[in-house]
């Protein structure tokens, strides 16, 4: 593995680190499922991070 291979590597794996702690933080704000967003936080990263940015939170009355 050359220099740039082993780069590329840690930046995916940057982002994806940053993806969970993005999505799991969002998702216990807006009343969601944590681990739930915590895995596609970490499966499509980038996707998650845009997607969970234009939920509604949960209200109690809604799940009534």
């Amino acid at each position: 593995m050359d220099n740039s291979e082993g780069v590329f590597f840690f930046v995916v794996l940057v982002l994806r680190i940053i993806g969970i702690l993005v999505c799991v933080n969002t998702a216990k704000t807006l009343n969601r499922s944590t681990s739930g967003w915590g895995f596609f936080g970490f499966v499509s990263p980038i996707l998650a991070m845009i997607w969970i940015q234009f939920m509604k939170p949960i209200t109690d009355w809604e799940r009534n």
